[in-house]
């Protein structure tokens, strides 16, 4: 088992990224072929009615270890629970980080070029895709 500490989460609702201000965190892999990976945090209430309603949802994450300056990886799992904690909240989730290609920045730009994007637009999309780490659509999925 291997735990690293999260530094920064940023949690996928409705085509956006939530950014969960971070009192403290924590990602363990147990190493178990199915859900593989658990995330806890604490953060601040600010997001409690939304996040509430999320509770046994799939959801997609960006999860930066260690220090900021890291990549963050994108997870996928299960938001299992929201406990109350004196002025914050605890949030647990399970699931599998979302492995991607070491090529991905160029099939990404290859896709968007494919899909007609140019010059100012094209940038811009590519910069918020990298960011995002979302998957590339094609038109076969």
């Amino acid at each position: 088992m291997k735990s690293f500490k999260v530094v920064e989460l940023k949690l996928e609702h409705e085509n956006n990224f939530i950014i969960l201000e971070l009192i403290d965190g924590i990602i363990i892999n147990n190493e178990k072929p199915d859900d593989p990976w658990l995330i806890e945090i604490s953060t601040s209430p600010d997001f409690k009615d939304i996040l509430k309603e999320l509770v046994g949802s799939e959801l997609d994450l960006l999860v930066t270890i260690t220090r900021h300056s890291n990549e963050p990886a994108r997870f996928r799992g299960v938001f299992n629970e929201l406990n109350e904690i004196d002025n914050a909240l605890s949030l647990i989730f399970n699931g599998r980080i979302i492995v991607q290609s070491p090529n991905y920045a160029e099939d990404l730009l290859s896709h968007l070029i494919d899909e007609g994007y140019e010059q100012e637009k094209l940038l811009n999309e590519f910069k918020a895709m990298m960011e995002s780490k979302a998957e590339i659509k094609t038109s076969d999925d």
